[in-house]
């Protein structure tokens, strides 16, 4: 506003506008209803009193509550106040402590629609008082949906922040309208499922101040896979697409093994190979007969061992592979672990190691390095061991641990779960927005692992954090078609890779007309409020 000279009350217009669009297109039989406005005493409130205007300009039925004292509103909120009040529509109620709250609650919760405009960015800690109540009463009793303007009230905009306490209380949204950019917040927060459906609108605010004052954190979006979906040349053969060595599985895990080696083909690598126990080789080839299969020695539990191996044969081995897969269904043993160990120091092509692959060093995160680069990819309890904290510490500062490992490490590390997160040794972040819930089932982290390592064998000369973050994308955008053919319960890791080719194939579609690795969050899609990957 200043620099530029772009009046506030012109960002106003243009938010309200974009939240009166969203609740016409997705609310429009709820819109038919009485639609409530709960508005504070700042520029948040302001765009809800806005809105409200326009509304009831088209003939919408609002009402308008505003949680603050009339004296506290000022600037443009003022500015909105008058305009709404010199339409001369129906008052506002004013409701500025509990009393007032106990005597309006159930006219709020008669409406068919609420529009959560309390609190936007600036909010700096956790709600208190009457207003903590109000949410806390809307959570339990109200029916309807609630579409947020900005941030849904009592969610802080930078994650981690002091308004992310346990204590802090979320209004939850159906919809989130988020102007200009994704904040950290509605990506990261603890209590980032109270956003909902996310959507980005611009308000007029340029794009290289976005840019400039950008926090170093990209959200992915299908544009960031065009890079990766040009049609392959016409006299290409399976030597161009890269050999990925799959080592998984062990008695009892032979499933991991074929999952993870199953998704790299699926993901387009050229040849896979299965190193597997002996005893479980048969299990594996089974499971895939495009698959090619080693077997490898095995101790009396039925895990790989060092014990038996012949260097001649396995350097032969080692030798096709252009990448590496490492750790799924392995098994927790001393001799796995002593295996794991000595191959992550010897190979000189990049590995993806997950699983049990990350258990073998346990806290020991400075044994983690990688000749030809590494690709980590921990869930939260992973991550917990390597850094010897509780779950619970990781979930609270993701991003912090992603990157904090990445940089020990010198290794790309996808931190799995809601919105997962992919960080290199550079402090890049991409912050991934496809997958859901369904996909918090045994074997989805397998896939991720074999998808990761097939993206990393087609496209050896890529930036390796664009191949990952976009391996990562799909992964989710997979997860997020089975879950519509076969629903989020019914939701099984092989119905992921059984949606990568129509994915693929809509991807294309969607990519062939976009540029670009890495789309700022600035200039981000909308996106579901999914994010589970390989829970």
């Amino acid at each position: 506003m200043e620099e530029r000279g772009i009046p506030g009350r012109d960002l106003m217009a243009n938010a309200a506008a974009a939240v009166v669009r969203t609740l016409h297109r997705d609310f429009g039989v709820a819109l038919r209803g009485k639609v409530g406005i709960l508005c504070g005493g700042g520029n948040n409130g302001g765009d809800g009193l806005v809105a409200a205007r326009l509304l009831r300009a088209q003939g919408a039925d609002v009402a308008v509550w505003i949680f603050a004292p009339p004296e506290r509103l000022q600037g443009d909120a003022a500015e909105a106040f008058a305009a709404w009040r010199d339409g001369q529509p129906a008052a506002p109620v004013f409701v500025a402590d509990e009393d007032a709250w106990a005597g309006q609650r159930s006219a709020v919760l008669g409406c068919s629609l609420l529009v959560d405009a309390l609190f936007g960015t600036g909010l700096l800690r956790p709600l208190r008082g009457f207003v903590r109540e109000a949410v806390l009463d809307l959570n339990r009793l109200y029916k309807g949906p609630i579409v947020a303007v900005d941030v849904p009230s009592g969610l802080g905009s930078d994650a981690g922040g002091p308004a992310e306490g346990e204590e802090a209380v979320v209004l939850r949204a159906q919809e989130t309208v988020t102007f200009a950019a994704p904040k950290l917040g509605l990506m990261l927060s603890r209590h980032a499922g109270a956003v909902g459906r996310l959507e980005v609108e611009p308000i007029g605010i340029p794009e290289e101040l976005l840019d400039a004052a950008g926090c170093g954190a990209r959200m992915s979006t299908a544009a960031d896979l065009a890079p990766f979906l040009a049609p392959r040349k016409p006299d290409s053969h399976k030597g161009n697409y890269g050999h990925v060595l799959m080592i998984a599985g062990s008695l009892g895990k032979s499933g991991a093994a074929v999952l993870a080696s199953l998704a790299a083909l699926r993901s387009g690598a050229g040849l896979v190979t299965a190193a597997v126990p002996r005893s479980i080789l048969p299990l594996v080839a089974a499971g895939a007969p495009e698959l090619m299969t080693e077997p490898m020695p095995e101790s009396k539990a039925g895990t790989l061992t060092l014990a038996g191996i012949e260097p001649k044969v396995f350097q032969n081995v080692l030798r096709v592979a252009t990448v590496i897969g490492l750790g799924p269904g392995l098994g927790n043993t001393p001799e796995v672990a002593d295996f794991v160990r000595l191959l992550v120091s010897a190979v000189g092509v990049p590995c993806v190691l997950d699983a049990d692959g990350l258990n073998a060093f346990g806290s020991k995160r400075d044994d983690l390095r990688f000749r030809a680069g590494g690709v980590l990819t921990p869930h939260p309890g992973e991550m917990a061991r390597l850094f010897g904290v509780s779950t619970a510490t990781v979930q609270g500062r993701r991003r912090y641990y992603a990157e904090r490992l990445a940089g020990e490490t010198g290794t790309i590390v996808v931190l799995k779960g809601y919105r997962t997160l992919v960080a290199d040794p550079d402090s890049h972040l991409f912050v991934n927005p496809t997958g859901n819930p369904g996909m918090a089932t045994g074997g989805t982290g397998d896939v991720l692992t074999g998808m990761i390592a097939g993206w990393l064998a087609q496209f050896p000369t890529a930036p390796r954090l664009a191949a990952v973050a976009a391996a990562v994308y799909l992964h989710g955008a997979a997860g997020d078609a089975a879950a519509r053919r076969q629903s989020e319960i019914a939701l099984i890791a092989s119905d992921v890779i059984a949606s990568l080719p129509g994915v693929l194939a809509e991807l294309r579609g969607v990519g062939g007309k976009a540029a670009g690795n890495g789309v700022p969050a600035a200039r981000a899609e909308a996106t579901n409020a999914g994010g589970y990957a390989g829970v």
